[in-house]
């Protein structure tokens, strides 16, 4: 299983950003720190947003499953 920290902008007229960061290796407090640097960023920088974790099965041949963090 691979795990991802995702921010994904929403928005209709215009390509939205997609920030995905691979934290599979990490510490849960390095997980939590980027969580949050995640949050105050997207709500500096976007009037709407998902930020979402992403647990990845592909490897395993199993659906990948999602945690929403935060929405706005």
């Amino acid at each position: 299983m691979r795990l991802y920290l995702e921010l994904v902008e929403i928005a209709e007229a215009e390509e939205a950003d997609f920030i995905r960061i691979d934290v599979t290796e990490w510490s849960s407090e390095d997980i939590e720190e980027a969580v949050e640097l995640l949050r105050k960023h997207a709500r500096s920088t976007y009037t709407s947003y998902v930020i979402q974790r992403h647990f990845c099965y592909h490897d395993e041949g199993k659906p990948c499953a999602v945690d929403v963090v935060e929405v706005r």
